[in-house]
């Protein structure tokens, strides 16, 4: 075969009886494997090294009698299919030895389980819970502010207690509906930004800026205050998902790229590289709790954490968005994105995998 042809399209059998069947004479190079799920389940496939069980590459989900496509380029080795149906041990097909080398050849990455994660979650549940109290302590400011009606002091209080909030990215999810009330937007609301379900920070930065007087303020900074104090009751009883904690790095940049940096959540205070600079601080923490986890199967991770540092710096030391001249806001924005796209491996990285039993 010549450098850089593509092997034959090959079918390859996923089933707990025939798991792997059909992939018989790979040679090194591109691969075109057309994976056919003859199983009465549902499952998962995965691609592996015979002798560690690391992951090349995966299937998920391939329902039942279905059939997806893989493509990917490999080099000399020893592989083989695990195949997870559902209700069913996890079953290893027959080992497939490729002679030879390929450029670009794909990497494994070692499976994650369960456990791997347990810790890692465990360590930002506890800093969250560390950081909720500072957190209650700045929103106080704030609704102290408004009850005096020094708005100008609020104006001033209401973007660190907001940086704060938004440090806690990784953990929305457990936040459930809280979240919505302490930090929503209006878009959707039948009024826009005069709807009365409207509430959070944004509602009270809309009214600070905007001219609202301490009496229209009062009771939204009354109502943050008691969202914080509730998010702090419930939070030390709820449990981060490991799956959706695994997310989060990316999802957070992917946030900033599509809320901040397209001004979509300014209502006036002109904070949004301050909030992308938070969103940053924290993907930077999620990144060092996972690193025992993460460094080891992902080589550009510090690298990335570097380039998160510099980001965020850069952000937060920059004029507003709006002042911004093109040239620099496309540089943030280069930046951002370069982030997400360096951060969009690491979910599928840490996603737990069944192993063989």
């Amino acid at each position: 075969m010549q450098p850089g042809a593509t092997n034959p399209r090959t079918e390859v059998l996923a089933s707990v009886d025939r798991c792997g069947s059909g992939w018989t004479d790979p040679k090194p190079g591109p691969q075109h494997l057309v994976i056919h799920n003859t199983d009465t389940r549902a499952g998962e496939v995965y691609l592996t090294d015979a002798k560690t069980g690391d992951v090349y590459a995966e299937v998920d989900p391939l329902g039942a009698g279905t059939t997806q496509t893989l493509d990917i380029t490999l080099g000399g080795g020893s592989y083989a299919f695990r195949c997870a149906m559902e209700d069913e041990q996890t079953v290893t097909g027959p080992t497939v030895t490729i002679a030879g080398t390929a450029s670009g050849a794909a990497a494994p990455v070692a499976s994650v389980g369960q456990a791997d994660l347990l810790v890692a979650t465990h360590d930002y549940q506890t800093y969250v819970l560390g950081r909720l109290p500072v957190l209650a302590a700045a929103v106080g400011a704030l609704q102290a502010d408004v009850a005096r009606d020094d708005l100008a002091a609020a104006r001033a209080d209401w973007l660190p207690a907001h940086l704060e909030y938004e440090r806690l990215g990784a953990a929305y999810g457990a936040f459930g509906d809280l979240d919505g009330a302490i930090n929503g937007l209006p878009s959707g609301l039948a009024q826009g930004v005069d709807d009365p379900s409207w509430t959070g920070f944004h509602r009270l930065e809309y009214g600070l800026w905007h001219g609202q007087d301490a009496a229209t303020l009062r009771p939204l900074a009354d109502g943050l205050a008691a969202s914080v104090a509730q998010l702090q009751r419930d939070f030390a009883t709820e449990q981060i998902d490991q799956l959706t904690f695994a997310l989060r790095a990316h999802e957070i940049t992917e946030n900033a790229l599509q809320f901040e940096l397209t001004g979509r959540t300014d209502f006036g205070s002109g904070s949004n590289l301050q909030t992308v600079a938070a969103d940053l601080d924290g993907t930077e923490t999620v990144l060092r709790i996972l690193e025992k986890v993460l460094s080891p199967r992902y080589p550009p991770y510090a690298q990335t954490l570097a380039l998160v540092q510099k980001t965020g710096q850069e952000a937060a030391a920059s004029a507003p968005l709006a002042s911004l001249t093109t040239a620099q806001r496309e540089h943030v924005d280069a930046e951002v994105s370069q982030l997400a796209e360096d951060l969009a491996p690491v979910a599928s990285i840490l996603e737990p995998r069944r192993a063989n039993e």
